[in-house]
Order: C-alpha cells, then sequence, then structure tokens
C-alpha cells in the first residue's frame, strides 16, 4: 500500500498549529490521526491524511507556508533509518544514494532520485500517489526537510544554486528565498534540488548526532534507570530497516569499538545477536498490529530481502504465519 508514511512525520506539527493559534488534536481528529503516534518512525499512517492536514492547517491558520515552517522545526531524525543510512555512509554522494534507496522505508509514497550531471546534480522528489489532497504542501514538506537533511551532512551553511517545484507558488516569493537561500521556479517539469557536483565528493563527519545523544545518556549515567542493552536496542531498531544492524555499523554509531561493546553487553548477560532477534520481534509484533502495513512492507522494515524470511522468523518467534499473528492482534487490538 503506498498511501503511507511514518508517523515521525508529524513531530513538531501540534506544536506548530498551537503557535498559530489552532487547536492540534482538533485538526488532528478531522484527518483521523490518533496524537499518540506523533513521532513513532515505526507507526505508519497515510499519505493523504498528512496532506490534507497541512493543507487544513495553510487555509484556516491563514499561514501559506506552513509546510516550510514545520519543516523548519523538524530534525532530519524524523527519518528514522533513512537518517542512519545516509549517517552511516563515507561522503555525502554515498548518503544520498541510500536515501534514494530507502526512501520507501520512510514512506512508500515518495519517489527520489538522483541526476549527476557534468557540473551539478539535481535531487528529484515525488509522490507516486496520483490523486493527493494538499500536494503542493506535503511537497514542500519534503523538499524543506530534504535541505533539512543536506544541511546534517554539509554542514547549516549550505544552500542549493537552484530549487523547482512542479506546483504554482503558494506563499510570498521572498519566503521560498529566504528558506532556501537560492533562486526558487514554479510551475516547472519536477521537484528539484540543484547543487554543485563537488558536494558530493564530501566527505561525512563520523560523529551521529542521534547515537551520540543515546550514548551520552546513557552511558555516562545521565539515566541511571535505563540500562545500556536498551540504548544498544534503540539504535538497532532505527537500524534495521537500513541493513545496518550490523555489529560493526551499531558500534560506530555508538562510537565504539565492536569488542567494547560486546564486552558491556556481556556485564548485563546480554549477546548482541539476541538483542537484533528481540528487536526484530518487538518490532515485528508492533507493525503486524498496524492493518495498513503490507507484509511486504512489514519484511523490509525488518530488513528481511526476502518476505520468506520473515515468515520463518514469525513462526519461531510466534509460532505461526505472519497473517495469522495479524489476525490474532488485530481482533484484539494489538
Amino acid at each position: 500500500m503506498a498511501d503511507l508514511i511514518s508517523a515521525s512525520s508529524l513531530t513538531r506539527l501540534p506544536e506548530l498549529i498551537s503557535e498559530l493559534g489552532g487547536d492540534p488534536y482538533e485538526f488532528l481528529d478531522r484527518v483521523g490521526v490518533d496524537p499518540a503516534v506523533i513521532g513513532a518512525y515505526d507507526h505508519f499512517l497515510p499519505f493523504s491524511a498528512l496532506s490534507t492536514l497541512l493543507g487544513l492547517c495553510a487555509d484556516e491558520l491563514e499561514a501559506p507556508d506552513f509546510a516550510l515552517r514545520l519543516a523548519g522545526k523538524q530534525d532530519p531524525d524524523i527519518l528514522g533509518p533513512v537518517a542512519i543510512a545516509a549517517r552511516s555512509a563515507e561522503t555525502i554522494g554515498d548518503a544520498l544514494h541510500d536515501v534514494a534507496r530507502y526512501a520507501h522505508v520512510y514512506s512508500p509514497a515518495l519517489a527520489v532520485d538522483l541526476t549527476v550531471g557534468d557540473t551539478e546534480v539535481s535531487y528529484g522528489i515525488d509522490t507516486v500517489l496520483h490523486r493527493l489532497p494538499y500536494r503542493s504542501h506535503v511537497v514542500e514538506l519534503a523538499m524543506g526537510v530534504t535541505l533539512q537533511t543536506f544541511r546534517m551532512m554539509a554542514g547549516p551553511d549550505f544552500h542549493p544554486t537552484h530549487i523547482s517545484f512542479q506546483h504554482p507558488r503558494i506563499s510570498e516569493l521572498r519566503r521560498y528565498v529566504e528558506f532556501f537561500g537560492c533562486s526558487v521556479e514554479f510551475s516547472s517539469d519536477r521537484n528539484l534540488l540543484t547543487f554543485p557536483r563537488g558536494v558530493m565528493h564530501r566527505h561525512l563527519p563520523r560523529v551521529d548526532p542521534m547515537a551520540y545523544d543515546l550514548a551520552v545518556r546513557f552511558m555516562a549515567g545521565r539515566d541511571p534507570d535505563v540500562a545500556f542493552h536498551d540504548a544498544v536496542s534503540a539504535v538497532i531498531v532505527r537500524s534495521l530497516p537500513a541493513g545496518a544492524a550490523t555489529l560493526k555499523q551499531v558500534a560506530t554509531l555508538m562510537m565504539l569499538h565492536p569488542r567494547t561493546l560486546q564486552r558491556r553487553l556481556a556485564l548485563e548477560g546480554k549477546a548482541f545477536e539476541s538483542l537484533v532477534d528481540d528487536s526484530r520481534r518487538e518490532l515485528a509484533r508492533s507493525l503486524l498490529s498496524n492493518k495498513d502495513v503490507s507484509l511486504s512492507e512489514v519484511s523490509r522494515q525488518l530488513g528481511y530481502s526476502e518476505p520468506s524470511t520473515l515468515t520463518r522468523s514469525c513462526r519461531r518467534w510466534f509460532s505461526t504465519t505472519p497473517l495469522k499473528k495479524r489476525r490474532e492482534l488485530t481482533r484484539r487490538g494489538g
């Protein structure tokens, strides 16, 4: 089912609605979104609900740039596993190829592509949904988050050379120029962010902010009630869909040597391989309880290349098939 996007896409949206004088719960209720799922990257909601919500807020709160305002408040970590894949890359070019490759993990409705020219690169964004309310608003949110992601990788001073949108302008031109820091074109053939080809060769900093925050908070003892293995599990869960949940990759994200990570887990009576399996099982349970997420998408979110692997795992974890486990979970409400 293509009409899906991670609920992390709504991060900071209630706060923005409140700042503009609206009632976030009333807006969310109108599009059928449970406020409790906001920020949960492993929970999915209709892409069309997000699009409708953005348009309603823009119209009724008299903020035509609502989507850009929201993008400015959001951190690239809302992309979850996609951000993990990007930050695990060696160069910005590698990271962008990973983002394009794993975009479906964040939303099957998004289509991302890279076109590399002699001097410039174009990063294209579109949605595969043909009938989408307020399409222009959700495209502007996607482009705004894309800019934030570029700045995560290339530094806060990064500016594209050009932005183009397929839709007509919906806000003041100065607002777009202020946000993107470059020339902006409307009613174009493509939704594109264009930048110099040399940016592709820049090496990424090897410190991952999200993992660093986890490492500091849990390893430095700021939260003594949370064990080290829980910090490791949190990174594993976010890394699974991007295929980055190996010992070496998780250790790198947590700024540890693999043997150090294993040794610290052993002190708590845990093994890395068991944590990966446990994390997959709990993520599978969560995704299977959401009947809008197809079984093939569940398989991809768990980092499996073949649906048959999901079937074998479910038989081992739950002594039943994925479909029967879904029926059980949805019948009893999770």
